[in-house]
């Protein structure tokens, strides 16, 4: 049943949801170094508590493996959080004159012409914009309050970015500047004048490319914010989906290389409180070409002597496409409004950007590195698949686990031909029910209700893993299992697709063995089983019995990693 020997902590009296094979559930368990040694009763983990052994009374309460965000922006997310960025999220803001008046205050507080950051506004949530998807807030809703300050507010999926007047006269950016090459720089249809909208990276970086920089302190003070959210949330693993040398000027320089040094300088200084894993963004994500992709894969290093159980570089990260909010996901039938939408891979033609992903993706894998690929739209979806499918037919062997990333629209059949090349998918089911609202509007009724299928992605044998996106949204894992099992829109309440509804078990095996599955690590952690690593989030309520509704709701009361506690909402734990 165990390792023999004297524990260093014993967790007894809680409700152990173990995320084994079985989904069975213990009272107790004992944990010695990092590691667990033993899982069962009470009686029998108690033969391992010694004279110097810490005991953890949970009192009835429910203890889960850590939790795995298998997809999110960790500085990103940080540097979106307060001081460093103005809060713009729902419900903090939930209309134009709420955002106008918020960086009015903003603009009270800081000293003429510094650059005024801000992050989260949600299209879906503003009272103006909610019912019409042609209004956004643009530049005229904010100049009347920072004439003199560069603005740049950032939307919660990080794919549009509003900008004042102040910050395109900074970038030079007038009507007689081209268009991007990619995205769109949204003008007056009148007077042909740039709204101050940026869909997309090739767009944004027209302005973004002039906001300063963060600092390296403002860098890591980032990342600490950040750790200190997911670790009050339970999270002890997760994926960081876009580092690297293609990331330098992307927003403020938060997704730059210097952050693999960061995170290496947390892990030697013991201040790293959460797994990392990193997937490499090796080129411009709005307009990544395959020589690019060569040339920094052959000339970034990637660090060697870290502890991978820790800090591990097992993936690239490509973009493929947008989101369906901006209609720039990639799509077989027109948006509602007409277009199709299209590949951020360079191309003329839609075939040739499908033929230069599949090419991509191909190189990727002879480099026998895991490939996250950015793919809403179906035909963005379709094209990706295939590419996995052609790589591994092309240069079997291994076990490389290529994932989409997000995977709205993926059809029954490709769901199927992952589940056939061990392939997976990471979802984000809270932001399915923060745009099922008004998704009708952008795809029509049957598309939006189908969107984010996760009963059939599971049902077709795929390794379905949840994640935040931090900072699209905020890490509370509990949430995104409501909103799993739920599909319940976040203003209306109504239900969206509920056929494609799970179970609450199915939703936790997302967040956890899942999770560690992508990671390729599931023999490590992700479950509590004997020798697997000491991974714990202890929760205020049973998940599994507690009206579905109340899930979202249930407070995190202590974070365990490698055996240490790294987050506890107050009381005396330890005995």
């Amino acid at each position: 049943m165990a390792r023999q020997g004297k524990a260093d902590i014993v967790i007894t009296n809680g409700k152990v949801i173990t995320v084994d094979k079985d989904f069975s559930i213990k009272q107790a368990v004992a944990v010695k170094g990092d590691k667990i040694v033993a899982v069962g009763t009470n009686d029998e983990i108690n033969a391992f508590i010694g004279s110097n052994t810490k005991i953890l009374d949970l009192k009835g309460k429910p203890i889960l493996p850590g939790i795995n965000d298998a997809h999110m922006h960790a500085p990103f997310f940080g540097a979106t959080r307060p001081p460093l960025a103005l809060d713009l999220t729902y419900p903090t803001v939930k209309s134009i004159p709420e955002m106008v008046e918020a960086l009015r205050k903003k603009v009270a507080e800081v000293k003429p012409g510094e650059w005024i950051r801000g992050f989260g506004w949600d299209q879906g949530s503003l009272e103006e914009c909610k019912n019409d998807p042609t209004r956004l807030p643009r530049k005229w809703d904010i100049d009347p309050v920072s004439s003199d300050h560069p603005v740049v507010f950032t939307d919660f999926s990080a794919h549009t970015l509003l900008a004042n007047s102040k910050a395109l006269e900074i970038a030079g950016i007038s009507k007689d500047t081209p268009n991007p090459v990619s995205g769109e720089m949204e003008r007056d249809p009148k007077t042909g004048e740039p709204t101050g909208i940026f869909k997309e990276p090739g767009a944004q970086a027209l302005v973004s490319a002039h906001v300063p920089l963060l600092t390296r302190k403002e860098k890591k003070e980032a990342v600490l914010t950040a750790l200190r959210h997911l670790n009050a949330n339970g999270v002890t693993s997760f994926t960081d989906a876009a580092i690297g040398p293609g990331g330098e000027t992307y927003v403020y320089g938060v997704m730059s290389a210097e952050f693999v040094d960061i995170y290496r300088e947390l892990l030697n200084e013991g201040s790293l409180t959460a797994r990392v894993n990193v997937l490499l963004l090796l080129g411009d994500y709005g307009a990544l070409t395959l020589e690019d992709l060569k040339k920094n894969m052959e000339t970034f290093k990637v660090p060697k002597d870290v502890d991978k159980a820790w800090l591990n570089f097992p993936g690239v990260k490509i973009f493929a496409d947008g989101i369906p909010l901006t209609m720039t996901s990639w799509m077989n039938e027109d948006y509602v409004t007409g277009g199709r939408g299209t590949s951020v891979i360079p191309g003329k033609t839609d075939q040739e950007q499908w033929d230069n992903l599949t090419e991509m993706i191909t190189y990727v894998h002879s480099k026998g590195y895991q490939l996250g690929v950015h793919a809403t739209g179906d035909r963005a979806i379709d094209a990706s698949v295939d590419g996995f499918v052609k790589a591994i037919q092309t240069i079997p062997g291994g076990d490389p686990r290529h994932y989409l990333i997000h995977g709205d629209f993926i059809s029954p059949e490709k769901a199927k031909t992952l589940g056939k090349y061990n392939c997976g998918i990471a979802m984000q089911p809270f932001i399915s029910v923060m745009i099922s609202d008004f998704e009708p509007a952008v795809v029509g009724e049957k598309r939006a209700a189908y969107e984010w299928p996760t009963r059939t992605v599971i049902d077709a044998g795929v390794n379905l893993t949840s994640s935040s996106d931090a900072p699209v949204t905020y890490p509370n894992w509990r949430m995104g299992v409501q909103a799993a099992v739920l599909r319940e829109g976040l203003i209306s309440g109504k239900v969206s697709g509920p056929e494609e509804c799970i179970a609450v078990e199915e939703a936790i095996r997302t967040y956890t063995i899942n999770g560690a599955w992508q990671d390729h690590m599931e023999d490590v952690k992700g479950s509590i089983e004997v020798g697997k690593l000491a991974d714990f989030c202890v929760i205020g309520d049973d998940i599994l019995t507690v009206d579905p509704h109340k899930i979202g709701e249930i407070p995190v009361l202590m974070t365990i990693v490698g055996g240490k506690i790294v987050y506890a909402a107050g009381g005396n734990w330890l005995k």
